[in-house]
């Protein structure tokens, strides 16, 4: 059963008795969710003792004003045990079911991203404490600040972070983040300014793989971003919005030389001067001249109103295919 290709063919549990328990656990191991079968997997797995132990993943993602907190607590209990993913949903996640993520001890990734129902700080902290595998954590995006936050609640093992929602400038100033943190990402931050992220950079960059962040951050300046790769000099992907960096990111003051960028995204916001705040010959000048020597992919958002018939743009295309598996791609 464990070579069927994913997602598994519920047909084979019905062949016989044997079939149905030795493929019952991969039906239930990530279960496919949506409006129309939620609340009868809901009744399944709060009737049965035994199916709630089988399921590794559980992504309500596109259970979309489906259910209630209730119900997501309900099946956070059930699946306990087992449970390694959770990603929340849009609604119905408040108090209760984080009070239910207490009891999940082996899960790996809580993403709350989606979660639009305010959620305070303090009670989310004392959920996840406890939670030893802990490797990433998504914040959602209405969350609240919290005044006395205990920095000594962060899981020990935790490597990926998506900070979101109602965190302000103290937070970020005051807050020791764990030295784990290797991939970062910022959005929806509507309070942060330049000089919080900037001393986030500083304490996380030097350990930092991947950064992430991207529009909207109304409170950044436009060029608030431009010194990141010098505060990250480990950094091998990097995705960001053009409304809050400049060319200038990629000169010599800011970036120094063999950095070992491999991937660079260049999101936009598609508002008024954008698009000419960094291009193409910028990024090709950056590695013939050796400071992104490593500069493999770059992906840029059409937004930017880039095109392969433009001179600087054809002149990236032949700088990066000259790279293995290089390449500039426009979506």
């Amino acid at each position: 059963m464990s070579f069927v290709p994913s997602p598994f063919p519920v047909a084979l549990i019905y062949v016989c008795r044997s079939w149905y328990h030795a493929g019952i656990k991969y039906v239930y191991r990530r279960p496919r969710l949506y409006p129309k079968n939620y609340l009868d997997f809901v009744t399944t797995i709060s009737s049965s003792d035994v199916l709630g132990k089988y399921v590794h993943v559980l992504d309500l993602r596109f259970t979309i004003q489906s259910g209630k907190n209730s119900y997501t607590s309900r099946l956070l209990r059930r699946c306990s045990k087992t449970v390694e993913e959770f990603y929340a949903p849009q609604t119905s996640f408040g108090y209760a079911p984080l009070i239910s993520v207490r009891h999940c001890m082996n899960l790996r990734v809580l993403d709350l991203s989606l979660v639009s129902e305010t959620v305070d700080l303090r009670e989310l902290f004392q959920a996840i404490k406890n939670l030893q595998k802990l490797t990433v954590l998504n914040f959602p995006r209405s969350s609240v600040f919290c005044v006395d936050f205990d920095d000594n609640l962060w899981p020990p093992n935790l490597s990926t972070l998506g900070l979101a929602g109602g965190i302000s400038d103290d937070f970020l100033l005051t807050t020791r983040f764990p030295d784990t943190i290797t991939e970062l990402t910022m959005a929806h931050c509507p309070f942060v300014k330049m000089d919080a992220v900037k001393s986030l950079l500083r304490q996380l960059g030097p350990t930092l793989t991947a950064l992430r962040i991207t529009f909207p951050m109304p409170a950044l300046g436009f060029n608030a971003l431009d010194t990141a790769l010098s505060l990250c000099p480990r950094l091998y992907r990097f995705i960001v919005s053009t409304d809050y960096i400049t060319h200038r990111m990629l000169s010599s003051e800011n970036c120094f030389t063999d950095h070992p960028l491999e991937i660079l995204e260049l999101d936009c916001s598609g508002m008024l001067g954008q698009s000419h705040k960094i291009q193409a010959d910028d990024i090709a000048l950056a590695i013939l001249e050796g400071r992104l020597p490593k500069l493999r992919i770059v992906r840029a958002s059409i937004k930017l109103g880039w095109s392969k018939d433009d001179e600087e743009v054809s002149e990236l295309i032949e700088v990066l295919s000259e790279k293995e598996d290089g390449g500039l791609w426009i979506s």
